[in-house]
């Protein structure tokens, strides 16, 4: 979790303070306020809870990582807990938001089912949940994996200098992200389990740098920005037909 895990080239430099794109626009999007009560289900260092405290909102944090609750309960000292997302030990209607972030696709859709089941229960009236999963593009390099070997394979059959393509994803990858997403598979889990959601194809997030963090970005900032009309591309894209596809 500090050295590895997604995100922790930020957290070495900045701690808590300055997120990884992916948090900071989740924690935009949920528009915490004060006195509010929050939920990050899979809260790992606890860089979210650290932010969701600093707008006054009550934040609880669960993780199954023990190791990762270690970290989290220096990050962001308060209630910080191990648990499983398919039994949350809180109360009906406990909470005005949840985070559900990089945790969706490791968990298989049976696991996810309970998991929502339990955050509808804990939810209340006109709370939601928000969600980010980062696995669009490598769902769809998975799916293409073998017929693209066979074509290279072929090709080099007949003498033609074709490489073999990389895997999409490590022997650990495929071990620990158990259930990759596309668009269309979200769509549909979500009406299958009876929840509303507004689904967004996000483009890259080095195209939203300037929107996310201003333009004056620390000399080390881990991550180099688009230029200008290539994150004019970039967030154009992901608002057109061919976004299911494009999108991360």
């Amino acid at each position: 979790y500090r050295q590895s895990c997604g995100g922790s080239e930020f957290y070495r430099r900045y701690g808590p303070r300055l997120l990884k794109p992916q948090l900071a626009y989740a924690l935009r999007r949920a528009a915490i306020g004060e006195g509010q009560s929050v939920l990050d289900l899979g809260c790992g260092r606890g860089e979210l809870l650290y932010h969701a405290q600093k707008a006054g909102a009550r934040a609880v944090g669960t993780d199954y990582a023990a190791a990762a609750l270690a970290v989290a309960r220096e990050t962001a000292p308060g209630r910080v807990l191990r648990c499983d997302a398919k039994a949350l030990p809180f109360a009906a209607a406990s909470f005005d938001r949840a985070f559900l972030l990089g945790v969706i696709d490791h968990l298989h859709d049976w696991e996810l089912e309970r998991c929502f089941d339990e955050l509808g229960r804990v939810l209340r009236p006109g709370g939601w949940v928000v969600v980010q999963t980062c696995t669009n593009r490598l769902h769809y390099k998975t799916l293409t994996y073998k017929l693209r070997d066979g074509l290279a394979r072929g090709a080099r059959g007949l003498g033609l200098p074709v490489p073999k393509p990389s895997p999409p994803r490590s022997d650990e990858d495929e071990a620990l992200h158990v259930n990759e997403h596309s668009l269309g598979d979200l769509e549909r889990f979500f009406a299958r389990v009876g929840w509303e959601a507004d689904i967004e194809a996000m483009p890259n997030y080095k195209a939203l740098v300037a929107d996310l963090y201003g333009d004056h970005l620390p000399e080390d900032f881990p991550l180099k920005p688009y230029g200008l009309w290539r994150a004019f591309w970039a967030r154009a894209a992901a608002r057109t037909p061919l976004a299911p596809i494009l999108a991360r």
